[in-house]
């Protein structure tokens, strides 16, 4: 099926003008397209460098400080049993690390009710605390 229209466009890498088959296109040749291309992969990779010349930077500026964000715990509940998605809100661990120390750990403190897992809050914070301590 061919088409029949003829449209008018502006090639956007040399700005010439063209007669355009398509309503899409955007180029007056293949080889404006491919030097379109090549410019635009030139301009991503110099993109990509600053940005991490300027991640690399800003972490030589911090050194080795280590910055601290206070943990701030949700509302109490009135219930101190918690399941996964709570103690993992409550502690700021991943649900999946949560599972992993689970497993890994035969002393983590956690009750089964069921095929529900479940954590004391107190006991798990206390846990965490002397296991890994306050770094």
């Amino acid at each position: 099926m061919s088409s029949n229209i003829r449209i008018r466009k502006i090639c956007e890498h040399c700005n010439e003008i063209f007669v355009a088959q398509k309503t899409v296109t955007k180029f007056c040749s293949l080889e404006c397209a491919r030097r379109n291309y090549k410019l635009r992969q030139k301009n991503k990779k110099v993109e990509d460098s600053n940005v991490e010349t300027k991640d690399k930077m800003l972490q030589s500026a911090l050194g080795s400080q280590v910055i601290y964000v206070p943990i701030q715990l949700p509302p109490q509940e009135p219930s101190e049993l918690v399941d996964i998605k709570a103690l993992s809100a409550i502690t700021r661990i991943s649900q999946r690390t949560l599972f992993r120390l689970i497993k890994n750990d035969n002393e983590f403190p956690r009750l089964r009710i069921g095929r529900s897992l479940f954590f004391h809050r107190q006991t798990v914070m206390n846990y965490i605390i002397t296991k890994f301590g306050n770094k």
